[in-house]
């Protein structure tokens, strides 16, 4: 058997490849949600762009990454004009005195449950200020939420989980620590 063998490729030719680069990612997104606690210099969004605008209490930094100026709870709204939406920083105070305005309004139109979930916001929302101004806030809730059972239990609504409990302070005191 003198025939000429040929030997073939055992193995493959490797080709070239456009692809196997890659970036590190950049950790682009909202950080801190609507109605989370923020201190003076939390990021709120790193973005590229302003698909988020920046408003009350928020500073914008050159690469557009939206941070709270001053603590409060985050808040975001869509501006149906210039459709985009805004971040704002609500000092506690302030959202506390809302939570309890609406929690009234909520009184009036028989949505009791809807009435306790704004009391509890308002006393988390308390809890952040200084003692005295808690003290105060967590008083205006406890009257706030006698009215809205006195209110229950005279048109003989249910109200499910009851009216906050304000006078522990100790959980006050624990939650101003978690944050």
């Amino acid at each position: 058997f003198n025939e000429l063998q040929r030997r073939g490729a055992t193995k493959k030719a490797g080709g070239s490849s456009k692809n196997g680069r890659t970036s590190l990612p950049k950790m682009l997104g909202v950080k801190k949600l609507g109605g989370q606690n923020v201190i003076p210099g939390n990021i709120i969004v790193r973005q590229r762009g302003t698909k988020v605008r920046p408003g009350e209490n928020v500073g914008c930094g050159r690469d557009h990454t939206l941070w709270a100026l001053t603590p409060g709870i985050v808040s975001f709204k869509w501006c149906t004009r210039d459709k985009q939406n805004t971040v704002h920083v609500v000092p506690h105070l302030k959202f506390g005195d809302l939570c309890l305005h609406r929690a009234m309004e909520g009184r009036a139109k028989l949505r009791m449950d809807y009435s306790m979930g704004m009391l509890a916001q308002a006393k988390f929302a308390y809890s952040f200020l200084p003692r005295e101004e808690m003290l105060s806030g967590l008083a205006k809730v406890k009257a706030a939420g006698d009215k809205v059972s006195a209110r229950a239990a005279k048109k003989g609504v249910t109200v499910r989980g009851g009216a906050p409990r304000c006078d522990e302070l100790e959980w006050a005191e624990e939650a101003r620590t978690c944050d």
